[in-house]
């Protein structure tokens, strides 16, 4: 489907449910018709209290092309009752020299917001970093691991992008455009 700031592409991969919806915002609502961006890479940062990170990525060679997405590099362990410091990074890696997407973001952080939604019990996650109008943006989460959690699980991450819809403060799903949709797979260890 095509939109007016922005082409999806949704792929399955695996049991894992894994999609990637592949192409980002414009330049910015307040520039209508902004040049459209490509997100060929997401990557999650999962740093322990003790400094440990845990990093996972998911890529797709070609952006919003017909290639599918590469499955899930690396699968994150998490460890029971640790709470880990996140942050998300989204690039165009198809661009020389690679552009960091997540600048934009931050940037437009009034109309930009990461929702988060975990399957799996156990891990809960909360955003720690608000947009000039402290409203929740999303870049930054906390990801608490209880003491008794246990299995596998998923964390879908979608960046929303508010051009003509308001963004609201309170909402646990996305009410603007999706510019991104995508699923990333962990454990928790023994």
């Amino acid at each position: 489907m095509v939109f007016q700031r922005l082409s999806r592409r949704m792929i399955m991969l695996g049991s894992g449910a894994l999609a990637l919806v592949a192409s980002a915002c414009g330049d910015s609502s307040t520039a209508p018709g902004g040049e459209e961006e490509t997100i060929s890479r997401v990557t999650l940062a999962l740093t322990s209290p003790a400094g440990a990170v845990l990093t996972t990525y998911i890529d797709d060679s070609d952006g919003n092309g017909p290639t599918a997405p590469t499955a899930q590099v690396g699968v994150p362990a998490l460890v029971k009752g640790v709470t880990y410091s996140g942050v998300v990074k989204f690039e165009n890696r198809l661009a020389s020299p690679v552009e960091n997407i997540t600048d934009e973001v931050t940037k437009e952080s009034n109309e930009h917001r990461v929702f988060y939604t975990v399957t799996g019990n156990g891990v809960t996650i909360t955003t720690t970093d608000v947009d000039s109008q402290n409203r929740p943006l999303g870049v930054r989460f906390a990801a608490a691991v209880t003491g008794t959690a246990a299995g596998n699980g998923t964390m879908r991450l979608v960046l929303c992008h508010y051009d003509s819809a308001p963004k609201v403060a309170t909402a646990t799903t996305c009410t603007g455009e999706t510019d991104i949709d995508v699923t990333f797979n962990y454990t928790i260890a023994p």
